[in-house]
């Protein structure tokens, strides 16, 4: 029978995830550093090729205190990122298809 290996992940001492006076971000790259960073924000746009819309979700999502819209908490921002970059596109779509220089035939 084949041994399986155990993955290991370091943690942090439990003093310091639990410390309210720590005041230290780790940037997983995974979207769970909230309220991330604007500068990993603009990255993230501009690998998506959204860059101008970085701005937009920064500053709508700041103003609502990082919560969605029904009032829960938001605890991974790429998340929310990837749902409003979809919704833009599809917006953009569908200003395309119902403008009069459109030429799709039926």
């Amino acid at each position: 029978m084949k041994r399986k290996a155990k993955r290991i992940v370091q943690r942090l001492p439990y003093e310091i995830r639990k410390s309210s006076k720590n005041t230290m971000h780790i940037h997983d790259g995974l979207g769970t550093t909230m309220p991330p960073d604007k500068e990993v924000l603009l990255i993230y746009f501009d690998q998506k090729g959204e860059g101008g819309l970085a701005d937009d979700f920064f500053n709508e999502h700041d103003a609502r205190g990082w919560k969605t819209p029904t009032g829960g908490t938001i605890y991974n921002w790429k998340v929310c990122a990837a749902e409003w970059i979809y919704n833009h596109r599809q917006e953009v779509k569908r200003r395309f298809r119902q403008s009069p220089f459109n030429s799709e035939s039926f």
